[in-house]
């Protein structure tokens, strides 16, 4: 059932401070063309919004039209630059000539010259002309391409397809359910076990030795569930397993892929972070599954986000289910895509990336003669069962996705929207009644299947089992109730009519507890709406495709430095509000080092600190008991109320008496001015040589390029300025890792007009003084890094 493809190869590479788009090979041979991301990153973060789970509040508050429209705006725009100029005319022409072979078409895009692009959601790319998501047709698949350093010959698989499962969760790492997990995985591809066409084994320990012992059997897919990471030291993905102890040990890429080199049969990796399992976004995943294709690995799904449980439910059994049907893993995708498009009103189908390396498919399967078609209820018994299995163990928060499924897919199955409407309201605070099937013959004549230590399972009792409180004779283990060989089984209770309570017409007034959970609904939204807002700057930092998008992919590292200053995925608007600092870490300007017998009562500062690609973000607070605006020329602005810094590249290798660098270092003053609106003026001074020969900052100008604005009360004044690398010397952006030398400093001034005069200083660095303000030796230092 594989499909026949002819491939269109499109490499994007860097071209002078831009991109170009080469097609290296197609039905209607290569064509270039510029390449313009369509995306700032303030985009790319309401992107990753509309496609996320639907458990964030904004996008479950949004109609789901609007939310579809968003993704496909935005995959419009990705479509429309990739595939313009010659790049589309290629295109168009190679999608002609397949259609006309019979054949299909496709689009195998290489990013390895551009990993500041990897993190781009090339996935929900949109081909205006078509009228249709690429990769949501088999038609037009799209693969992330790799050159592998060797290629395994294709892997013969007759049924059952065998995956290894390895759900992992440190116990020094934010905690994952992982009974949980491994219950909602049993449960979606119950029926697919059942049939014969998928054997699971999940790993009792997700330790690197298990793993390895257990490779010495043969199986075709590893299945990873858990936390991923970015080594910025040894720039590489790693996984997060667990030791011995239970600690997290990161595994590096190449670590991983050292072992399932030699596991013959090992075709396939699925690398899945569960929800809320990872914050880390794409880098983390892609660049374990770059490492593993290049080492040979013929395929990798890796998740470039977290994705909820509802889609992880339908991935899992749509993925195993068209692959035991034969499809190809590039056709296999695009259904699973499908699937999930269709399942539900979120956009999350487009959150797997498939790595390859090569045309050939991975492994060819055929079923053997043991294998069954599976029943069409097959699948609903085996969520519904696992759900009534979590409502025994009091497990609602697993019941509630895997009834939504069930809903989602036949509403009238069983009491399933019975079921839900209790564990939706009162999962907290309503027990919910579950009645089981009586056990069923085993094997051995002993009612009740056997267990895996031989016992006979427990007697189903009579009545009703309350979930939160387990029946006494049940002894089976948490998840146990979703295998269908050592779980008892669960009863189907037969739907009853309704019965409905005779009540006067007209709305049935509200019960206390009623009252008392709507308001504590509303208060939980209040507070988490407030907590969003009040911490998104630092969480967008968490989010690495926002942070690479911003800010680069590539890292350096920093060492020690004296302060860290955090990416801004989303760009600080200077407009006087504010707003956009309340989650940045602060740091203090309270040395005097001019004037400190001079320094007013309560004079004191602090600053935050910000950068992206375009430039470097200050804000400051400054309480100052009497303000003076700065006046005369721009260069001397520092003798008046201002804020001023010093700036220039990493000084550690300085001698301790080296001079100031031409064209490198900068002095940046953001003065209180009167004679604008916007309160506030920016000068920046230059390097040249005073009357004694010797380089100081010297010169300088009003620049309009650098904007600020400031606003004053009764108490002191505050400032925010956005500083372009251009007007600090700087042609081309610097990179995550990078080093700055840097002091901040506030100035006091006293009288006005002749007397006019600097009173006091303040600085961030006590030794910063005015012969060692032309010495960067002796700056303070600061990195430029992902989070403050």
């Amino acid at each position: 059932m594989s499909r026949d493809y002819l491939d269109f190869d499109v490499a994007v590479t860097r071209e002078g401070q831009g991109y170009a788009a080469h097609v290296l090979a197609s039905p209607a041979g290569e064509a270039s063309a510029p390449f313009t991301l369509p995306f700032a990153p303030v985009d790319l973060a309401q992107f990753m919004i509309a496609v996320g789970p639907p458990r964030v509040a904004s996008r479950r508050l949004a109609p789901a039209e609007a939310r579809v429209v968003d993704v496909k705006e935005y995959g419009r725009r990705l479509g429309d630059a990739l595939l313009s100029g010659e790049v589309g005319k290629a295109f168009r022409a190679s999608l002609a000539t397949a259609t006309g072979q019979g054949r299909d078409l496709r689009l195998r895009l290489r990013l390895d010259a551009v990993p500041d692009l990897d993190p781009v959601p090339w996935e929900y790319l949109y081909d205006s002309r078509l009228g249709r998501f690429l990769t949501l047709s088999q038609e037009t698949p799209i693969v992330r391409l790799l050159d592998s350093l060797e290629r395994p010959p294709v892997v013969s698989v007759e049924a059952p397809l065998k995956v290894l499962v390895m759900i992992s969760s440190p116990t020094d790492m934010p905690e994952l359910a992982v009974e949980r997990e491994e219950q909602l995985l049993r449960a979606t591809t119950g029926d697919l076990v059942a049939s014969g066409r998928l054997a699971v084994t999940v790993l009792e320990d997700a330790t690197l030795t298990c793993l390895q012992r257990a490779l010495l059997d043969d199986y075709h897919v590893f299945h990873f569930i858990g936390h991923g990471g970015f080594d910025q030291q040894a720039q590489e993905g790693v996984l997060v397993l667990e030791r011995d102890d239970g600690t997290a040990h990161r595994v590096s890429g190449a670590r991983l892929g050292t072992l399932l080199h030699d596991a013959r049969t090992m075709q396939l990796v699925v690398l899945n972070a569960c929800e809320g399992a990872r914050t880390s976004g794409r880098d983390a995943f892609s660049g374990v599954g770059q490492a593993l294709v290049r080492q040979g690995l013929p395929a990798v799904v890796a998740m470039q986000t977290e994705i909820s449980d509802r889609a992880a439910l339908v991935f899992s059994h749509e993925f195993y289910y068209f692959l035991t049907r034969g499809l190809g893993i590039d056709a296999a995708i695009c259904e699973v895509r499908k699937a999930m498009a269709v399942s539900d009103e979120a956009s999350e189908w487009g959150t797997a990336v498939l790595l390859r390396s090569g045309s050939d498919q991975p492994f060819s399967f055929t079923a053997s003669a043991t294998t069954t078609a599976a029943r069409p209820e097959s699948r609903l018994e085996s969520l519904y069962d696992a759900a009534q299995g979590a409502l025994q163990a009091g497990a609602t928060a697993t019941a509630l996705p895997l009834l939504e499924q069930v809903a989602a897919e036949r509403p009238d199955y069983q009491d399933v929207t019975e079921l839900l409407d209790r564990v939706r309201p009162s999962a907290a605070t309503e027990p919910i009644p579950v009645t089981r099937r009586p056990e069923a013959t085993g094997p051995n004549g002993a009612n009740g299947p056997t267990g895996p230590t031989g016992s006979t399972g427990p007697t189903a009792g009579t009545g009703p089992v309350t979930a939160g409180e387990p029946d006494v004779g049940t002894d089976a283990p948490l998840g146990s109730a979703i295998d269908r060989d050592t779980a008892p089984p669960i009863v189907r209770p037969t739907p009853q009519p309704t019965r409905v309570r005779d009540r006067p017409a007209g709305r049935r007034p509200a019960s206390r507890t009623a009252r008392w959970l709507r308001a504590a609904v509303l208060l939980a939204l209040l507070v988490g709406g407030w907590s969003a807002w009040r911490f998104l700057p630092s969480l967008l930092q968490k989010a690495d495709p926002l942070v690479a998008a911003a800010c680069g992919s590539s890292a350096a590292v920093p060492g020690t430095t004296d302060f860290t200053i955090g990416c801004a995925p989303i760009a600080p608007t200077i407009d006087g509000s504010f707003d956009d600092w309340r989650s940045v870490p602060e740091h203090d300007v309270d040395a005097a080092v001019f004037g400190a017998a001079n320094r007013r009562a309560g004079l004191t500062a602090t600053w935050q600190g910000l950068w992206d690609g375009d430039g470097l973000y200050l804000h400051a607070v400054v309480v100052d008991p009497v303000l003076t605006p700065a006046e005369g020329k721009p260069p001397q602005w520092w003798n008046g109320d201002a804020v001023s810094f010093e700036v220039g590249p990493d000084p550690r290798g300085l001698a301790r008496t080296a001079p100031l660098r031409k064209g490198q270092d900068f002095h940046v003053i953001l003065a209180l001015i009167a004679d604008t609106d916007r309160r506030a003026g920016a000068d920046v001074n230059t390097v040249g040589l005073n009357s004694r020969n010797k380089l100081v900052f010297a010169t300088g100008s009003r620049r309009s390029a650098v904007d600020v604005v400031a606003r004053v009360s009764d108490g002191g004044y505050e400032l925010e300025a956005r500083i372009p690398w251009s007007e600090v010397g700087r042609s081309v952006a610097p990179q995550r890792g990078d080093v700055l030398g840097m002091n901040v400093n506030i100035s006091d001034a006293k009288g006005a007009g002749p007397d006019w005069a600097l009173r006091t200083m303040l600085s961030s660095n006590a030794q910063r003084s005015g012969t060692n303000q032309n010495l960067p030796a002796r700056w303070q230092t600061v990195a430029l890094g992902d989070s403050g």
